[in-house]
């Protein structure tokens, strides 16, 4: 498996397992997938709504062929990537009614491979570094 297709493996498991962690009840989730960036502005039902909300989470693998299998990839790989950013969503959307997420507009420093979680405004890079594989969460949001 190569870093691109392992990408989009992760993005196409981290989509229900973000729906499952987050089970919001009081706040409507809005996705945005025109790409934008930190501070971008999103009109909602004529109140403008500034996403200025970004998690980052970043896990360091040996091998991470080992974790990519079907047993062990949800508890290896998609949890330590989702639950900070779970966690943080649902602290900030406490008391809220709308909760925007934005597709991430690609920057010039990315590398590696890239893959969209669809619907969630959450991206996931592989890259290598220092003789490990990087796993990096992105999250964009904002609450209203």
């Amino acid at each position: 498996m190569n870093a691109q297709s392992a990408a989009d493996h992760f993005a196409s498991l981290a989509a229900p397992r973000l729906a499952s962690l987050l089970r919001l009840s009081s706040a409507r989730h809005i996705y945005e997938p025109v790409a934008g960036a930190l501070n971008s502005t999103v009109i909602e039902a004529g109140v403008p709504v500034v996403l200025d909300r970004w998690k980052r989470g970043i896990q360091p693998y040996k091998d991470l062929e080992r974790f990519a299998g079907d047993d062990r990839v949800m508890q290896s790989v998609i949890d330590p990537g989702l639950l900070p950013i779970a966690k943080a969503i649902s602290r900030d959307v406490v008391g809220r009614r709308i909760l925007i997420t934005r597709r991430i507009a690609a920057k010039e420093t990315d590398q590696g491979a890239i893959a969209q979680v669809p619907g969630c405004g959450i991206r996931i890079l592989i890259y290598p570094d220092s003789g490990d594989t990087i796993v990096a969460w992105e999250c964009l949001y904002g609450v209203a």
